[in-house]
């Protein structure tokens, strides 16, 4: 099982396009935006339902460790920044979007936000 810690998100160099990204064993780091963004996700939903919060930080985990045996599962999908060149790509955790960077040894996750498509069509 792949290890999750917390680290800033520039001390290694990024992953070269022509590697095989996918199935390879990585670390997952995450960056301290996105555990502030975990952490304030979960006292929201705290504020609802104790068992809804504890099964989205089930599921964010999940899909966050899983994210260091297949970086590219097959919903990933490449985030469309204007300013920023790297490779950044999401997935979903049931209606939460995880942004994460690859790298050759290891997986960032550098952002979790409330997913405002899937949010939208909850609330119509």
């Amino acid at each position: 099982m792949p290890r999750i810690r917390s680290l800033p998100a520039d001390l290694f160099p990024r992953l070269l396009p022509s590697v095989d990204i996918a199935c390879v064993q990585r670390d997952v780091i995450l960056a301290d935006r996105a555990t502030t963004s975990i952490e304030r996700i979960i006292r929201h939903l705290q504020g609802a339902s104790l068992i809804g919060a504890e099964r989205a930080k089930d599921e964010i985990i999940s899909r966050v460790r899983s994210l260091g045996s297949n970086a590219m599962p097959g919903d990933a999908r490449k985030a469309k920044f204007d300013a920023i060149a790297d490779d950044i790509w999401s997935v979903l955790a049931n209606n939460h979007r995880i942004y994460y960077l690859v790298e050759d040894q290891r997986v960032v996750i550098l952002d979790v936000i409330l997913d405002a498509e899937i949010h939208s069509m909850e609330q119509g």
